[in-house]
This record gives structure tokens, C-alpha cells and sequence, in this order.
């Protein structure tokens, strides 16, 4: 885990290699970006290449008793800290599709996590800023282990969330109100993923799960705030979606309230070079409905005897998350929408500038006087 920690702060520090030689002229906009994983409904522009690189990092699980021999005997590093560094490259075609690929090129005890390949589509308007935008997301993910660490040893429950072994595929519709084109003085957005993740194996075809991302995004030239609600349910709404492991030796219960769910509070900090500096903080809406993973609990019984389980469940995931990401462009052209929403940021940002002089102007008994002491911002 150690090494892992290194590798994701190694990551964050490719910040200063980043070449300086970037037109300085007009502030460069990935008009597909993401806002941590809430995408817009648009595509990046022709020929546009952006890479991503991203350092996870949370606490999770008690640290192990060292006083314990059978774990001093078998472990020699603890650490309940966890870190693992994430590249993504996207690349624009036409003016209505991005391909990209995505990895957690490092995982749980130094693997491979996982790979992906996608695209995005939308309608070929979003040449120029629209008040609503409409777009598909499909992705392939292949996942190369399921197992440790796991909650409660079921497989498929990592403490982000649940995977599953193997080839699953996204697909996301995505929907995006921009307020900035109808009301300049308003840069912000409001954006939904909604869609559905399905495993390719047959012992997993009960563990579908619906997805969504919804969140706010208010953005000014050189920086944004963004508010995120991620939901990845199953399809457990009405009831408990009963689960069996292990060729049935283990029989449990997932509700609803216990689906992986999370809170995301982020910003970023932009450069007129393209370079994007991102900080998105997850924290843990699950709870618990019935049972807890110890036996003793009286309402485990309850669950027990309703719905014929014969162990607990509890979403015991992460209870936070730090995300940092830089973004960048290597190839970069002007694309005419985010040209668009420059200016208009900028021409809202130099009236407030306009406004606040005539406001020092107008205030009485300073006509006459020197304002040296006072510099005015333009």
C-alpha cells in the first residue's frame, strides 16, 4: 500500500512536468470534459486530445491488531490507507463523438485494476453553447479481480463499490441544461448520467445496476464548483435483492438504502493553457437497513426469519474519498462553443469590474479627491 501511496502522489507531481510551451492567448476548454465522473453531453471537438491522470486515495477497514499472533505471523506491513493512481486519454471525432480509454493502472496488492474503452456521442449542435443537451455514453469495462479486500469476504464488494469480474458494459444517456447562452450573467449548469451497467456473466446476471450521476456545476474563468449525487443501485427498490455465494453457503440481503451511494463536493483550478487542476472529495450517503455484520444484532433475526438469509449485510464501503486530477491537452484545437463561453465568462467578470468603479466613483464627499489609496480592478 506503501508504494501504491508513492506511485498516486507521483501522479499529482507529473503536474510540474507538464511542458510550459502552451499558447498563452486564449484560455483552452475541454468542451467534453468531466466534472470527477459527471460527464457533459459534449465532445471534446475534432482531432482534440486530452489526457487525465488521477490519485485516489481513502481510509478503509480497522487497522489489524498487532498484538494478534495469527496476524503478526502472516503480515508484516498495516495500513488501512489506500491509494491507486488512474490515467484516461480521450481523443474528439467530428463534431459529435469522443473515444477514450480509461485504467487504474495499479490496484489492491500492486494489480492491474481494470481497463476501459468507450464513446460518446451527441447531437453535432453543440458546435455552439445550447441550453440543452443531449448525448449517449458507452462504455466496456474489463475488471481483473473481484476479491481483496471484499466486505464480509462477498465477492464483488470492494470498498468503492461493487464490481464484477470480467466484462461489463455502461450505458448512460446524459442530459445537460446550460444556463450560460439564455442567462450570461448565470454560468451555471445542471447535468444528468442516467443509464444501466450490465455484467456479461451468467452468474452475475442478477447484479445489474442502475446508475446515476446528477450534480450543478458553476463556473467562472479560472474556476469551478461542482455538487454530485452518484447512485449505483440494484434492482432492489421495492425489495431486497437476495444473494447467493459460494455455491450456497452464504445467503444475504442488500435494501436499497444500502445500494453505493455517494455525496461528491469538488472544484477545479483552470489555466489559460488547458492545464486543469481537480480536488473531489466523495463521502458516503449508504446506510444500514437491518442487519450488521455481527451475529448478536436482534434485528439481523428479524431479516433472518423475513427473508430466509443465513448472513448479515452491511455497506460497509469507504466512507470517503479524495480524488486529485490534472488534465491536460496534447493536441489542442479552438473549439467554437468554449470560445463562446470564454468571452461571455469574461465580459460578466470585466462589467462586475465596470460596476464596482462607478459605485467608488459615485460615493459621496470622494468627488475631488485622490484615489491613490484605493486602486481600482479592471
Amino acid at each position: 500500500m506503501k508504494i501504491n501511496l508513492i506511485i498516486s502522489a507521483s501522479v499529482l507531481a507529473l503536474i510540474f512536468m507538464v511542458p510550459a510551451a502552451f499558447s498563452q492567448s486564449n484560455q483552452k476548454r475541454n468542451r467534453g470534459e468531466s466534472f470527477y465522473k459527471l460527464q457533459n453531453s459534449n465532445t471534446s471537438g475534432p482531432g482534440n486530445i486530452w489526457v487525465t491522470l488521477t490519485a485516489v486515495g481513502f481510509v478503509w477497514d480497522d487497522v489489524p491488531d498487532k498484538k494478534d499472533p495469527s496476524v503478526l505471523s502472516s503480515q508484516k506491513w498495516f495500513s488501512n490507507l489506500y491509494g491507486f493512481p488512474e490515467i484516461k486519454a480521450q481523443v474528439g471525432f467530428g463534431d459529435f463523438g469522443t473515444a477514450y480509454v480509461e485504467s487504474r493502472v495499479l490496484s489492491y496488492r500492486f494489480k492491474f485494476g481494470n481497463i476501459a474503452a468507450g464513446v460518446k456521442l451527441t447531437t453535432p449542435n453543440n458546435e455552439d453553447l445550447r441550453l440543452n443537451g443531449f448525448g449517449l455514453d458507452f462504455k466496456f469495462n474489463y475488471q481483473f479481480f473481484e476479491t481483496n479486500p471484499t466486505l464480509g469476504g462477498y465477492y464483488g464488494f470492494m470498498p468503492e463499490g461493487f464490481v464484477v469480474k470480467g466484462l461489463t458494459a455502461d450505458v448512460k444517456f446524459l442530459y445537460e441544461l446550460d444556463l450560460l447562452p439564455r442567462i450570461s450573467k448565470v454560468p451555471l449548469r445542471a447535468i444528468a448520467n442516467a443509464g444501466l451497467r450490465m455484467p456479461f456473466r451468467s452468474d452475475r446476471a442478477d447484479c445489474f445496476q442502475y446508475l446515476l450521476d446528477a450534480g450543478a456545476v458553476y463556473s467562472r474563468y479560472g474556476f469551478d464548483f461542482f455538487a454530485i449525487y452518484t447512485l449505483e443501485a440494484f434492482n432492489n427498490l421495492f425489495k431486497p435483492l437476495i444473494l447467493t455465494q459460494e455455491n450456497g453457503a452464504k445467503r444475504f440481503a442488500v435494501f436499497f438504502p444500502e445500494n453505493p451511494m455517494y455525496l461528491t463536493l469538488g472544484g477545479n483550478i483552470r489555466y489559460d493553457n488547458g492545464l486543469v487542476i481537480s480536488l473531489s472529495v466523495p463521502v458516503l450517503l449508504s446506510r444500514n437497513k437491518y442487519s450488521s455484520m455481527g451475529y448478536g444484532n436482534e434485528e439481523y433475526q428479524i431479516e433472518r426469519e423475513k427473508y430466509n438469509v443465513t448472513d448479515p449485510f452491511d455497506p460497509w464501503f469507504t466512507k470517503w474519498k479524495m480524488a486529485g486530477s490534472i488534465s491536460f491537452p496534447l493536441r489542442y484545437k479552438k473549439t467554437s462553443a468554449e470560445m463562446m463561453r470564454t468571452y461571455l465568462i469574461l465580459k460578466n467578470r470585466k462589467k462586475d469590474n465596470r460596476m464596482d468603479i462607478d459605485n467608488r466613483l459615485q460615493e459621496p464627499g470622494t468627488e475631488g479627491k485622490s484615489q491613490k489609496k484605493e486602486p481600482l480592478e479592471f
